[in-house]
């Protein structure tokens, strides 16, 4: 029994690792690129950037935003 489970046991509470959100909402990703909510919903109707519907939501992916990026950048050094 390793120590962490050993004070589990004695605290008798369970201890959960944080979870890494690998997605980000609208408002999030809006705010992470520097641009207004209406932009982002006109650019998701428009498959101009990357996203994801789950059920009724629109969400975005962290790395996949961070590598279209890289992807605009390059596009316009060309």
């Amino acid at each position: 029994m390793n120590v962490e489970k050993a004070i589990q046991n004695i605290e008798g509470k369970r201890t959960y690792k944080p979870i890494e959100r690998k997605t980000m909402d609208v408002p999030e990703t809006a705010e992470y690129l520097g641009v207004s909510q209406d932009f982002l919903y006109r650019m998701t109707r428009k498959k101009e950037i990357p996203h994801i519907k789950i059920g009724s939501r629109t969400m975005f992916r962290k790395n996949t935003i961070d590598e279209w990026l890289d992807q605009l950048e390059s596009e316009s050094l060309e």
